[in-house]
């Protein structure tokens, strides 16, 4: 038992003496716990980018918007059902052309060298000498949660230092829905050209043979009377009048924006992603700290040895 308590003793005088030395060496401890929360601040400050990221909610396009085009890419001979299918088969289409631009890095670095705003940012790129499809991958995408997709929700991530992204991105909104918009007029105005063309040309055959009405073929087994596949069946009254309404149908086109409000939710405030620059400072402290315990401590067991 004296054994046990000698063991005691000698425990309370180290512990003891090394807050002893501990007191002693508080200049010690402050100067080190100073010099690295300075070390950590200025690594926060200069050399450790600070992120930032916003996202955007988005919506779909009504359905209604495509509805006077949808004959021309999907068979509208069904019910009505299908036609609504079709109607919303179309805007689909518009949907995921959208999409596609929206997350290209090309589309991205196209709005950049377009837009005549973010000067700041051009000049940072340049200065790094790095292209915007660089910066932005992996910056533009999807929002998740729980590794699911949300749908029409994006983010972007970027240091706000040299870029305004919630601005950035509401623009880029903007200009993507206007450079689909473009594409996809351009698409459907050649389908309403080509189908044009492909009914003069039924018209000059119906001249030959002249057929004016249009012919009818009998299916005996449902006992249902339809047209044959071949235009010129249809009698160049017919497509005449067809002719007519894709022409209407193309001067409309010229003319449709297909305007809609595409944002839901406008960029949301930007949100720090990565640590901040008082995270650096406090844990250049605590470092700091610990290092100035550990020389103490070995200052101690060295001149205990000596």
């Amino acid at each position: 038992m004296k054994k046990n308590n000698s063991y005691l003793a000698d425990d309370e005088i180290y512990l003891g003496d090394l807050i002893k030395s501990l007191w002693r060496e508080k200049i010690l401890i402050l100067s080190i716990s100073i010099i690295c929360g300075l070390a950590g601040y200025l690594y926060a400050s200069f050399f450790q980018p600070q992120e930032f990221k916003t996202e955007i909610q988005l919506r779909n396009p009504p359905s209604q918007l495509f509805e006077p085009y949808s004959f021309l890419i999907y068979n509208n001979n069904n019910n009505n059902n299908n036609n609504n299918n079709n109607n919303n088969n179309i805007a689909g289409q518009f949907i995921s052309d959208f999409k596609l631009n929206f997350l290209s890095l090309d589309n991205v670095e196209s709005f950049l060298e377009e837009s005549r705003n973010f000067d700041n940012f051009k000049r940072y790129l340049k200065s790094k000498n790095i292209t915007a499809k660089k910066y932005f991958k992996d910056q533009l995408s999807e929002v998740k949660e729980k590794n699911i997709i949300i749908p029409n929700k994006y983010f972007l991530v970027f240091e706000k230092k040299y870029l305004d992204g919630d601005i950035f991105f509401n623009n880029y909104v903007e200009f993507t829905k206007k450079k689909s918009t473009t594409e996809f007029k351009k698409n459907l105005k050649l389908t309403i050209e080509n189908r044009i063309y492909s009914y003069e040309q039924a018209v000059e055959i119906t001249k030959l043979i002249n057929l004016e009405n249009p012919i009818l073929k009998s299916l005996n087994q449902a006992q249902v009377i339809n047209e044959p596949e071949a235009l010129f069946y249809k009698g160049s009254k017919v497509l005449t009048q067809d002719i007519l309404h894709l022409k209407k149908l193309l001067q409309k086109l010229e003319n449709d924006q297909f305007n809609y409000n595409l944002i839901s939710d406008k960029a949301s405030p930007p949100v720090l992603t990565n640590a901040s620059v008082i995270l650096f400072f406090v844990s250049g402290l605590t470092l700091g700290f610990l290092l100035s315990l550990a020389i103490i401590i070995l200052k101690n067991l060295l001149k205990q040895k000596l």
